[in-house]
């Protein structure tokens, strides 16, 4: 069985994540004690802020290092992909896939905290039309009282994009109510950790599928390992998924 975190920061000295190997080594330790057996490393990258290829150059040299010694200590295998802030005009922009999932048509996208305008959507529709780009909205609940979010499910209703919730986000946390109704209306595709320490944001994918079986059922909670799966099989190339659709609800 494959159990595949989606969002992760745990590449070392590249972003907000660790700032030494030892607790990259530590996160992915974590992570194994709670059955994942894979790990998407999703930097952060801001076009505003740094140059693509600076930033690939300096992403590329963080995760050699560690998954080579992560394959070494028997630790969760790590997939290169990227959280990318939303840019105006990133539908047009085809360097955008170089900061895909492994290569493959997925993007993690992280959304501005403001207005979800009728401008952001067209862009992110853009990206599905125009270069055949899949976005997974990360954190999607941190959206939730935006103006514009209900413009923003209909993309997820029509297959435009995906969405991922945060573990932490099912647990003690002011974002609980708004998770549980848009798991309930079957928004979600995934759950991930968003880790980035082991104090602070540590990865707690066990307790939030726990959760989910507490309110839902084992079923839901079997869908969301299923989704990760099948994306695993999708972005890895092993089987070809492309004309099935992601489960939301049983």
């Amino acid at each position: 069985m494959v159990l595949m975190d989606i969002h992760s920061h745990i590449l070392p000295c590249v972003d907000d994540g660790p700032r030494d190997i030892e607790t990259s080594l530590s996160i992915l330790e974590m992570m194994k004690a709670q059955g994942i057996t894979d790990v998407i490393a999703t930097p952060h990258f801001i076009a505003t802020e740094e140059n693509l290829e600076e930033y690939m150059q300096r992403v590329d040299d963080s995760y050699a290092t560690l998954s080579s010694i992560a394959k070494d200590k028997d630790l969760p295998n790590i997939i290169l992909g990227s959280e990318v802030f939303y840019f105006n005009g990133i539908g047009k922009s085809q360097s955008i896939k170089q900061l895909c999932i492994n290569g493959s048509e997925y993007l993690l996208l992280e959304l501005p905290n403001y207005s979800i305008t009728s401008y952001i959507l067209n862009n992110i529709k853009e990206l599905k039309e125009n270069l055949r780009v899949t976005p997974i909205i990360a954190h999607i609940e941190r959206y939730y009282y935006e103006r514009g979010f209900k413009n923003l499910l209909k993309l997820i209703n029509n297959g435009t994009v995906l969405a991922q919730v945060n573990a932490t986000s099912l647990l003690d946390s002011p974002h609980k109510k708004a998770v549980l109704k848009l798991i309930k209306k079957g928004y979600i595709s995934f759950i991930a950790t968003d880790a980035h320490s082991i104090v602070n944001r540590p990865p707690v994918l066990d307790k939030a599928l726990h959760e989910v079986a507490i309110h839902f059922g084992s079923n839901q909670k079997s869908l969301f390992i299923k989704n990760t799966e099948k994306l695993y099989n999708e972005i890895t190339g092993e089987y070809d998924f492309a004309e099935q659709k992601f489960v939301y609800k049983p």
